[in-house]
């Protein structure tokens, strides 16, 4: 099944906004960190999300702390959506709050996002896990882990080693339980698997790195 990510093709329409009213002509980069992009804090829809990041000239300041990219250094694969589903163990339909992302047991997982370890433990459902506060009301979580390469408290950078997949907690074999929230909400991961900040330029690419299952 592969899913439409809504909005990519309006990204490169030269959308504008009143974001250069707030730069100071004299120091923009300090007077755009402290502006700290307040208005992305209130957003939940990736479309709204993108056409924010988008208006921004200086974004190339604060993309790192927005959880994108794919946590594993592999071609995407999902063997199970978010939404609604047939638990694979307890054989009842269930909400899947997250992605399963196919993978082997040691597969190095990395942070999509700078931000700060706020849990890193086990639970019985999706066993070792390790969960990151970022900026502007977002969270990533990843389940099932065989290692934790982070605690709690640590500072995480973009693309930083975070664990390696395993099959821990309640699951019938290897992958990787990926979540995303915003504003203490569940949101759909799938859309920002494929969003790719560009170190030069800073832009958003649609990129297809495999097959979805």
């Amino acid at each position: 099944m592969k899913k439409t990510v809504l909005g990519f093709l309006m990204l490169f329409g030269g959308i504008t906004s009143g974001f250069s009213q707030n730069i100071a002509l004299n120091n923009p980069i300090k007077t755009i960190k402290e502006d700290n992009w307040k208005g992305l804090s209130s957003l939940l829809e990736v479309n709204d999300i993108l056409r924010y990041i988008y208006s921004d000239p200086f974004k190339e300041n604060y993309v790192q702390a927005i959880p994108a990219g794919y946590p594993l250094d592999k071609d995407i694969h999902i063997n199970s959506f978010y939404g609604s589903r047939n638990h694979p163990v307890h054989k009842v339909t269930k909400f899947h709050r997250g992605i399963d992302l196919k993978g082997s047991t040691g597969d190095k997982v990395y942070a999509t996002g700078e931000g700060v370890v706020v849990e890193a433990g086990y639970k019985k459902d999706i066993g070792n896990y390790v969960k990151i506060k970022h900026q502007y009301g977002f969270e990533s979580i990843y389940g099932h882990l065989s290692k934790l390469s982070v605690k709690r408290g640590q500072k995480i950078s973009h693309r930083q080693l975070i664990g390696k997949v395993g099959a821990t907690g309640t699951v019938t074999g290897p992958h990787l339980h990926y979540t995303l929230k915003k504003n203490n909400q569940y949101i759909d991961p799938f859309d920002f698997l494929f969003l790719d900040f560009e170190s030069e330029g800073i832009t958003l690419l649609w990129k297809q790195k495999g097959k979805l299952a």
